[in-house]
């Protein structure tokens, strides 16, 4: 028996598959595909955007171990213990005659004494400190103006109302401290 022509199909080269039977274990479906590439984004977001917060780096992360040298550097990293910078001083003196009037400070402030006086304070971020010591009708008085302990400027005065006055100030350029009374 022989099939009839208009029964007969022609070779298909890509024949469709017979359907496939489905597995009894379920998928992933609809909503719940979606739910879990969600968290998978957001957990690759939030680790990406954490390295970049300044949040302290992971404890696998290699660029945050510390590198070490076999090869006798030493390490450039500061290391406990280390010499700290002593903080600058200005240091204020007046000596001689006592009941001599005493201003002195940074520019700008005009804080009072009265002599014998020694007076240490931390050099702020000014460029000019003065003392001035002002005799009551004789006598004689001597102040200086120390940085870090180096005298930069000292002047005496005597008799009447005489004024003993020390100034300094610090050269832009230099960085150094110069006696402004030393022209």
């Amino acid at each position: 028996m022989s099939t009839p022509p208009w029964a007969q199909q022609p070779p298909h080269p890509q024949a469709p598959e017979p359907p496939k039977k489905k597995s009894k274990a379920k998928g992933c479906a609809g909503a719940g595909c979606l739910g879990i590439v969600a968290v998978v984004i957001l957990g690759g977001v939030i680790s990406v955007a954490g390295g970049k917060s300044g949040s302290a780096p992971a404890a696998h992360d290699p660029a945050a171990a510390p590198s070490h040298s076999h090869h006798g550097a030493k390490s450039a990293a500061p290391q406990s213990g280390a010499h700290k910078k002593k903080p600058q001083t200005v240091t204020y003196e007046v000596t001689g005659t006592s009941g001599a009037d005493v201003q002195y400070g940074p520019a700008g402030s005009n804080a009072q004494g009265k002599v014998p006086m020694s007076v240490t304070k931390a050099l702020r971020n000014t460029q000019y400190y003065a003392i001035t010591a002002q005799l009551q009708g004789g006598g004689h008085v001597t102040c200086r103006l120390k940085v870090n302990g180096k005298v930069i400027s000292r002047s005496t005065a005597s008799g009447g109302y005489n004024i003993a006055s020390c100034e300094i100030s610090k050269d832009v350029f230099s960085g150094k401290w110069k006696d402004t009374n030393a022209g």
